[in-house]
């Protein structure tokens, strides 16, 4: 049996109980006794109606009653009965092909936190999944790392575009499963200023993946630049997210930097400008981005051990 809820209840429940025992998706899962990544993305954005026994689990440990709120208790076959042999095939129901937080997701989550984009439209059943760079500072890099990177976490082909007049290189992948593994893991489509997206809350679980996604970031919003007078370069990243400038600010705290005020632009920077920082964010982050690594090896008038 299965329990239709008021539409936003089931959420609703859902986060309440992880609030109230202030537990990570995993532990949650484990708890109620389903897959985490089921619960968190399924279940939880009302994609699946709730199972009745997941249901009154639920109601138990967050000690509420959402009887109120149901509308029907349905079979779990109540879907085929009500079609029959006249109805429509229904579309396969995306897959999420990610089963668990990865060091290479996180750095993915960066990767697009910075230059990539979700668009999807629905009705006319178009997904797609942007990465842009620019045709010759970034070419290295996004065919050399980023492509084999994403083709080796979601095993999905990404093809390579050129706009040779705007001198800007895209990966494409068109896959609606990709769609949905990177929202489920807290990337959503739309425009990013918008949605004001900020680094997930998964992230913020592991030093390591900490690491990896603010590597993905500088890699594409950040740069290497020499200072006049300095003997070392500063590593500057700026955002037009205010959500993001709070997560990352955030992150490189946890990680034992410390930035910059940001500046009041709409496009607004920070930088680590401490000689000491900047060498441990080469040594503990590092970069992935040959044109980073390039200007830094350059612009550092002493050996890096």
């Amino acid at each position: 049996m299965r329990v239709r809820l008021q539409k936003g209840k089931q959420r609703e429940l859902i986060e309440l109980v992880k609030r109230k025992l202030n537990l990570s998706w995993k532990e949650l899962g484990k708890k109620v006794g389903i897959a985490y990544s089921y619960l968190r993305g399924d279940l939880r954005y009302e994609r699946v109606l709730l199972p009745k026994e997941v249901y009154h689990r639920l109601c138990r440990i967050a000690g509420v009653n959402f009887n109120r709120f149901v509308l029907q208790e349905l079979d779990e076959n109540w879907g085929q009965r009500k079609g029959g042999k006249r109805s429509r095939p229904r579309p396969k129901p995306p897959k999420l092909l990610v089963k668990e937080p990865s060091k290479e997701l996180a750095e993915i989550i960066g990767i697009m936190l910075g230059d990539g984009s979700i668009y999807v439209n629905s009705l006319h059943k178009v997904y797609q999944v942007t990465i842009s760079g620019h045709s010759e500072d970034d070419k290295e890099y996004l065919l050399n790392h980023v492509k084999p990177l994403l083709e080796r976490v979601f095993r999905r082909k990404f093809y390579v575009k050129f706009h040779k007049k705007g001198k800007e290189i895209f990966l494409i992948n068109q896959e609606k499963d990709v769609v949905f593994t990177l929202q489920s893991y807290g990337f959503p489509a739309g425009n990013k200023v918008v949605n004001n997206v900020g680094i997930p809350d998964w992230i913020f679980n592991s030093k390591k993946f900490l690491k990896s996604c603010i590597r993905g970031l500088i890699d594409t919003d950040g740069s290497v630049c020499p200072i006049t007078g300095r003997k070392y370069p500063y590593i500057w990243f700026k955002t037009r997210v205010p959500n993001l400038r709070r997560t990352f600010s955030r992150a490189m705290k946890i990680l034992g930097f410390k930035l910059s005020k940001w500046s009041k632009r709409s496009t607004s920077q920070t930088y680590i400008g401490k000689k000491s920082l900047v060498l441990k964010y080469f040594r503990e982050i590092r970069f992935n981005n040959p044109k980073h690594i390039k200007r830094f090896e350059k612009s550092w008038k002493a050996p890096v051990v």
